[in-house]
C-alpha cells in the first residue's frame, strides 16, 4: 500500500511539473512564432490549439465551455497581440515582459479556484483585453473596438458572478458589458497614454484597461453585496471602493493626462 501512494505521488508531481513546463512552453513558442514570423497570426493560433479541449466534447456543450474559458482566451490573445506590437529589430525588452506575464497568467494565476483568485483572473482580462485593445483602436473601426470591448466586460463580469449562488446573473453580466462597451466607445475618441521606457523601446500604458478595471472592481463590490442582501446593495459595502475609484480615475484624468483627441 505504500509502494502505492509513493507510485501515484511521484506519478502526480511529474504531473505536474510536465503541466508546467508545457505552459512555460506555450507562452515562449508563442512569442517565438511572433517574433520570427512578424505576424501576430501565429501566435493566436497557437493559443487558440492550446484549448482544444474547449471542443473536444459534443458539439452542444462548445457554448458552455467558450464561456467558461473566455477569461483566458482574453488573456492569451491580448498577451499575443502585445507582444506583437511592442516588436521592434529582434527580440526587445517588452517583449520578453510580456512573454514573463503570459507565463505567470498560465501557471500561477489562471489555476487559482478561490474567490479572490477568480477575480484577480478577471481583472487581467479586463486590463491586458482592453490594453491590446486601444493599442489597436486606430487599425479597427469604432464599432469591431466596441462589440470586443463587450465582450471582455462580459467575460470578465460572467467569470466572478458566476461563483457566486445567485444563478441568475446574465442580466448582471450583460449591464457591465454594456458599461464596458459604453467606454471604449468614449475612450476611443478621447485617448490619454503614459509612456513608459524600458530597454530601447518606449511603450505606453492607456488609460482605458486602467480606467475599466476601476469600474469592474466598483461593479463587483456592488454585486457581492447585493447578493449577500437579499438584492439590496448597502452603502457601507460599496461607499470607499466607489470613492477610491473615483478619486483615482480624477487623478489620473485630470493630472497625469496626455490626451490624443481624435473626435
Amino acid at each position: 500500500m505504500a509502494d502505492y501512494i509513493m507510485l501515484r505521488k511521484g506519478r502526480n508531481m511529474l504531473s505536474a511539473m510536465m503541466h508546467f513546463v508545457l505552459n512555460i512552453s506555450l507562452a515562449v513558442i508563442s512569442t517565438a512564432l511572433t517574433v520570427v514570423s512578424g505576424s501576430w497570426i501565429f501566435g493566436v493560433m497557437l493559443v487558440l490549439l492550446s484549448k482544444w479541449r474547449v471542443v473536444a466534447v459534443r458539439p452542444r456543450y462548445w457554448w458552455l465551455n467558450i464561456k467558461a474559458n473566455l477569461v483566458d482566451f482574453i488573456v492569451g490573445i491580448a498577451l499575443v497581440m502585445l507582444v506583437y506590437l511592442s516588436g521592434g529589430d529582434g527580440l526587445t525588452v517588452w517583449q520578453i515582459v510580456f512573454t514573463a506575464i503570459y507565463a505567470f497568467w498560465l501557471t500561477v494565476i489562471k489555476p487559482g479556484s478561490s474567490t479572490i483568485s477568480t477575480e484577480v483572473q478577471a481583472m487581467f482580462a479586463i486590463f491586458f483585453g482592453n490594453y491590446a485593445l486601444t493599442l489597436l483602436a486606430s487599425s479597427i473601426d469604432p464599432i469591431t473596438s466596441v462589440l470586443v470591448g463587450m465582450i471582455i466586460g462580459y467575460g470578465a463580469s460572467r467569470h466572478v458572478l458566476v461563483q457566486n449562488d445567485d444563478r441568475d446573473f446574465t442580466f448582471s453580466t450583460f449591464i457591465f458589458a454594456l458599461l464596458s462597451a459604453e467606454l471604449t466607445w468614449i475612450l476611443y475618441h478621447w485617448s490619454i497614454v503614459y509612456s513608459l521606457n524600458l530597454g530601447d523601446k518606449a511603450f505606453v500604458i492607456p488609460q482605458q484597461p486602467l480606467l475599466i478595471s476601476l469600474a469592474f472592481f466598483v461593479f463587483a463590490r456592488g454585486y457581492k453585496s447585493a447578493a449577500r442582501h437579499d438584492g439590496k446593495i448597502r452603502i457601507d459595502d460599496l461607499l470607499m471602493p466607489a470613492i477610491f475609484s473615483a478619486l483615482l480615475m480624477i487623478v489620473m484624468v485630470f493630472f497625469y493626462s496626455e490626451a490624443n483627441f481624435n473626435i
